[in-house]
């Protein structure tokens, strides 16, 4: 595996139907962010995978955009979609909407898979200016303070050599057939994510840990 965008993509495209038969409900963490919001409000879904947020708040009336570089997990949103849904394939970190256009945003499970760390502070920081102004985003990433991945970070150190940076790792997605394929993930420190929310232009409005996540939910002034 080489530590790029491109074998992400095609991971995730490859694994889509299985993943989406074992990542159904939506985070509880999702949940909390969704009271902030009303019918008639808009959110970005940014890195939506098979769309499991997405319908928490369609089923709450709150409109949907969900994006995703994955044309395999976008399909796995049409397929289980009740009704017309608004999808864009497209990149996190350039994303293809007009300033001050939604009125919140996910990044619930997309900063810690995006290999290169100034394109996770563009993530972030496109995710501010679709927003409008008072606009909040939920950003979520895995925590490095996890003893449990000690092995894999030392598989990818090996992987990936002089690319490799403290807090990489990969991990093995079984298939049904045998098949197995690896997935790159980012562990963060929270002073890391700190260092992150402090270079988006955006305000922590509310900040917490949850089933070894760093979350907060970050607010546009």
């Amino acid at each position: 595996m080489r530590k790029s965008k491109d074998d992400i993509i095609r991971t995730y495209d490859a694994i889509a139907e299985n993943f989406d038969v074992t990542r159904y409900h939506p985070w509880p963490d999702t949940r909390k962010f969704s009271e902030h919001f009303s019918p008639g409000q808009l959110i970005l879904d940014l890195g939506c995978g098979n769309g499991r947020d997405m319908r928490l708040f369609e089923e709450k009336g709150i409109g949907t955009v969900g994006l995703d570089f994955s044309g395999g997990q976008l399909s796995s949103v049409r397929k289980r979609a009740k009704g017309p849904v608004s999808l864009v394939m497209g990149d996190v970190v350039n994303l293809p909407f007009r300033s001050g256009f939604a009125d919140g945003a996910l990044l619930g499970a997309v900063l810690h898979h995006i290999p290169d760390a100034g394109e996770r502070l563009g993530a972030l920081k496109e995710a501010h200016r679709c927003l409008k102004p008072g606009g909040l985003c939920l950003a979520g990433v895995w925590a490095a303070e996890q003893p449990k991945f000690k092995d894999n970070l030392a598989q990818a150190k090996i992987e990936f050599q002089h690319d490799w940076e403290p807090g990489d790792i990969v991990l093995d997605w079984n298939m049904p057939d045998g098949r197995v394929f690896k997935r790159y993930y980012h562990l963060f420190t929270e002073k890391e994510f700190d260092r992150l929310i402090a270079g988006s232009g955006f305000e922590i409005f509310e900040r917490w840990f949850s089933a070894e996540n760093h979350y907060a939910i970050l607010k546009k002034c």
